[in-house]
């Protein structure tokens, strides 16, 4: 989330102005994130999040506000646009398209337990279930052509051992790249700091900014390489926990089965890539945050050797079908 654009107390106060909120109490950056800026807006009237888009044009967001309103009316736990009192949704501060949400309650968690793994995949098999027939016209431009893009981009400053990794991740995924699977609208970042929980209770699904129509196993190895590793190690017993919670809603195709080890390591190479690219090349900010690549690198060579292990239930689902 971070905070890219500094606002003053004018621009907010004009913004703010046909919400009829009454004063403003307290305006605070989150640093959480690496997109788009948010600020805590506490009023009189209560605490909320201000989003100003940073890559989103003021055409492409209705898309996203559009989601978000269906996602909630079929009982996903998400922030729901806050409209003023003219019915409008979206708004413009600082030569940025804004967007005000009521704040939901809950914090993210660090080391998330079995318990809370089993309800995110619960969660994310909901997601995919209310969404099934969604026109969502928004393609993921995270691909594999852009992996391709990046490491070029990045090239220069990796080691010979990193680009031989990531060259031989990259033909090896050119080669296996799964066609014929399920898809539909995907989260495509759902980490433990875009979900707020209340103990064990699921309070919120956050920044759905990601969100494009792609593979939904995809989404879920997305998830579970942040949500089942313990400090960049795998937990098995994670990984069985949210799959199982999510195949109560949704079970898993064959074909998906067969093709879990190779999203794995997909997944793993996609966030690598990215979190490189904002190491080498940050966006300038007044509140920023870097997040490790390391991790997603150590992820990607466990999944490598793990892909290797037919006899590993956790990385080779077939047994299972």
């Amino acid at each position: 989330m971070s905070v890219f654009t500094c606002i003053t107390r004018p621009q907010l106060d004009q913004f703010l102005n046909p919400y009829a909120l009454g004063a403003v109490l307290s305006l605070e950056g989150i640093k959480d994130g690496i997109d788009n800026t948010n600020y805590f807006v506490t009023t009189e009237q209560g605490r909320f999040v201000l989003t100003l888009f940073e890559s989103l044009t003021v055409n492409e967001v209705p898309h996203f506000l559009k989601l978000l309103s269906h996602l909630g009316k079929n009982g996903l736990l998400c922030p729901c646009p806050f409209s003023d009192l003219h019915t409008n949704l979206l708004g413009e501060v600082n030569g940025k398209p804004a967007v005000l949400f009521k704040q939901l309650s809950g914090a993210a968690i660090e080391v998330p337990s079995i318990v809370q793994c089993q309800e995110i995949g619960l969660q994310l098999a909901s997601l995919h279930r209310c969404t099934e027939g969604y026109d969502f016209a928004v393609k993921n431009s995270n691909d594999l052509a852009w992996c391709k893009a990046v490491q070029i981009k990045i090239g220069d400053h990796l080691s010979t051992e990193e680009r031989e990794l990531i060259d031989d991740e990259l033909a090896f995924q050119t080669g296996h790249n799964p066609v014929n699977l399920p898809r539909g609208v995907i989260h495509a970042d759902l980490f433990r700091d875009n979900v707020l929980f209340d103990g064990d209770r699921l309070s919120g699904l956050l920044d759905f900014y990601s969100a494009c129509t792609d593979t939904l196993l995809l989404d879920i190895a997305i998830t579970a390489n942040d949500w089942c590793c313990d400090h960049g190690k795998i937990n098995p017993l994670k990984f069985k926990a949210l799959f199982a919670a999510y195949q109560t809603l949704r079970p898993l195709e064959l074909l998906e089965k067969q093709h879990w080890p190779i999203m794995l390591r997909a997944a793993a190479l996609r966030f690598w890539l990215s979190r490189l690219q904002h190491q080498y090349y940050p966006r300038p900010g007044d509140i920023t945050q870097q997040k490790d690549p390391l991790v997603f690198k150590r992820l990607l060579l466990q999944h490598r050797q793990a892909s290797l292990l037919s006899d590993n239930t956790i990385f080779n689902l077939r047994s299972t079908a």
